[in-house]
This record gives structure tokens, sequence and C-alpha cells, in this order.
């Protein structure tokens, strides 16, 4: 444009058009223009934008590996740290988990983690409480780590109420391996993450399923793969799953049995997610039922289902029993313990346990199942280990009182 039309515009803008000149290099023309602010919200940070960016255009086909990034997962369900386990695996990354809260705050207060994922409905102390009690750790090496949050309730609102609870994101359950990617280009360090273009070649599993899953009614295999990501990441998670099965029908019924209505509601949400993970809908669509009939007090429809949904619990795990068997010959190989021994660490435990020693009793149990055990050693190991996670000190007192 010329000088004069210039000039004209920015007249009719209230503005006018300023020089500054310096001899042998040259003029600059400048001018001001008032402008409305159509909105006062903050434009965020550059930075973060582009990482989102960057998140989003890569696709299946342009992964990426980061075997120093380390990141905490924390899930009082097994399988559910076993799924991630296997999503992951491609990625390479350090893998930390805890199944408690509890667990959790000791963690970070020892390791350096780039991401801590966190389940929000745990028993004990959940998501929620558990991130309030990190936010107070400032002097740990993880006062800046992100937390992203993990929730098997996709509804309305529910990232508002995360990101005022104070996490940096959420994730639904069950997981999406591309999600699960995504959120972690979005959070590694940049430094750490190094991505792979170009096609990826598909290396053939030679670890298939068993022929007799597949008269198993009701178990849909090819959902229960999509879900873990593979085949191997599937038999993996579907054998813990069965494992849990019979214990998760337990304290279903005695958390009904008791009246311990959050009990109950948590463990049933935790049973949609693992059975919808497994391949098992119909089981998960029960859990789900009786979850939103727990969360709103609906006792005929808790009275009238629980024995059903109990049902199928036990049915499942009698059908899915054959995938335990193999883990016997696995105490084979494990080093004997003397009577002496094994006596001496009942009772170190039994003292642990009446001065509430969270830390040594979790290293005691570990220690313990690295010993060759009798099988009804084994069944109250079994039993410490699960009242442990939450911890359930009046249950693990419970079980030292039967010797």
């Amino acid at each position: 444009m010329g000088m004069n039309i210039t000039q004209k515009l920015l007249s009719m803008m209230d503005s006018h058009l300023d020089v500054t000149s310096t001899y042998g290099e040259g003029s600059c023309f400048s001018f001001e223009v008032k402008q409305k602010v159509l909105n006062w919200a903050a434009m965020g940070n550059y930075e973060e934008a582009y990482r989102r960016s960057q998140a989003e255009r890569h696709n299946d086909n342009q992964s990426f590996v980061a075997p120093e990034a380390r990141i905490l997962v924390v899930d009082d369900t097994e399988m559910n740290l076993t799924v991630v386990k296997g999503l992951l695996k491609r990625t390479q990354i350090q893998i930390d988990t805890a199944v408690s809260g509890y667990q959790c705050i000791d963690m970070v207060k020892e390791n350096t983690y780039d991401a801590i994922f966190l389940d929000h409905r745990m028993p004990g102390m959940d998501g929620i409480e558990t991130l309030t009690e990190l936010k107070k750790l400032t002097d740990c090496p993880n006062a800046n780590t992100p937390v992203i949050a993990l929730t098997a309730n996709a509804v309305a609102g529910a990232r508002e109420e995360y990101f005022k609870a104070g996490f940096d994101d959420y994730i639904t359950k069950p997981i999406d391996s591309r999600q699960l990617e995504h959120c972690l280009i979005k959070y590694l360090p940049e430094t750490k993450v190094k991505y792979q273009t170009g096609e990826l070649q598909q290396v053939a599993e030679e670890i298939t399923l068993p022929a007799w899953l597949s008269s198993v009614p009701g178990l849909d295999t090819e959902s229960g793969i999509k879900h873990c990501g593979s085949v191997e990441a599937y038999l993996s998670a579907l054998t813990v799953f069965a494992e849990s099965l019979p214990r998760t029908a337990e304290e279903i019924q005695r958390f009904f049995a008791n009246c311990e209505c959050d009990n109950y509601t948590t463990k049933v949400h935790a049973l949609k997610s693992t059975a919808r993970v497994a391949g098992l809908n119909e089981l998960s669509e029960r859990a789900r039922r009786l979850e939103d009939a727990g969360n709103n007090c609906y006792l005929e429809e808790l009275t009238t289902d629980t024995p059903i949904l109990l049902s199928l619990c036990r049915d499942y795990a009698k059908a899915l029993a054959p995938l335990t068997e193999k883990s016997e010959p696995e105490e084979e190989n494990k080093v004997p313990i003397s009577d002496a021994e094994l006596m001496e660490a009942w009772e170190t435990i039994g003292d642990i346990v009446k001065t509430f020693d969270y830390d040594n009793l979790m290293y005691l149990l570990g220690e313990l199942a690295g010993y060759r055990l009798e099988a009804k050693d084994r069944k109250k190991l079994q039993a410490l280990q699960e009242a442990a996670k939450l911890p359930d000190w009046e249950k693990l007192q419970e079980l030292m009182k039967q010797g």
C-alpha cells in the first residue's frame, strides 16, 4: 500500500503513522492500534501446546521408545498393572508399580519418576486422597512430577473433577494403548523420547491362546487381546484375573453380608473394569449395575443381583482354573526354608502387624514369597499379601491369630 492509503486506514482506526530515520541506514515506520479484549482467558503455555500437538501427530505407525524414562503406576488391582505393562512393553519404559496409595507415598519419597499414573477408586486411600498427600511432599524428588488419574468412570464432568483435584490429566479404563502413548509423549521429557518413523515391522507372535478358551461361554478373546495389546499380554492378564476371581467373590460376599457399602462398591467397580479387559462383558455389565445400585443405595437390586454376580464369578473361576495350574511348578525352583526359620518369620510378621509397620511388613512378605512353602503356608502368605495391599490391619491381625 502507498503512504497515502496507509495514513487514511490508520486515521479510520484512530491511529497515525510514526516515522524514525537514520541517515545511511534507513527508515522505520510504525503505528499503534487500540483493540478490545475478546477473551480474558490466558493464552496458555506455547511449549505445552506444542507437546500436545506432537502427541496428537504421532500415530500407531510412528511409535516411540523411551528406555531411560521411568514411571510409577498405582492401582489396587494387579490385573490392571499387568495390562499397563503389556501395553507399554514395546516402549521399553521402566515401570514401577504400587498397589495402594500408602505404597505410592513411600515410593515417591525414594525414587524419581517422569510421570505417575494414579487410580482413582482404591480402598483405604483413594487416588484423590493420595494426590493430596503427594502435594504435601514439597521436598521429595517428585514434587513437580505430572500425575495422571486412571478412572473407569467416563462420565460428564470427569475432566473438570480431576483437574480441580490437582491432577495434570486423566485416562479412562479400559486403557487404550494409543491414548496411553499419546499421554506419555505429552509428559515425558523430550530428551528421553525417541521416535520410530516409518512402518513398524510387525513380528508374528509365537504365543497362542489355549484352544479350550474358545469353549468358555461369554469369553470374548478378541476384545481382550485388543484391550491388552497382544496375545501374550492378554494371556498374562487373564491368568492374573483367574487367580484373583475366587478372592474377589469372597470379598464381595463379605462386604455385602457386613453391609460395608463403600468397600462393596469399590470392589464391584474394580470388577467392572477387569472383567471387561478379560473379555467377560456380561460379568462386567452386572458389576456396573451393582456399582450403580451401591452408589444409590438400591437395596432391593443389591439383594437380588449380588448372588447372581457371585455365582457368575465362581463359574468363571472354575472355567478359567487351568490357566492358574501352570504356576505350581515354580514352587519347586524356589529355595527351601526350615521349620525353625519359617516359625521365626511368622513370629516376626506377627510383631510387625501389631506395630502397624507397613514398610517392614511388605519387605518381609516379599522375602518369604521367595521360599518354597507348603500349600497351607502359601495360602496364608497370599491372604496376608492381599490384606497388606489395602492395608487391612484388622484382617492382618486376624490371619496371624489363626496360626
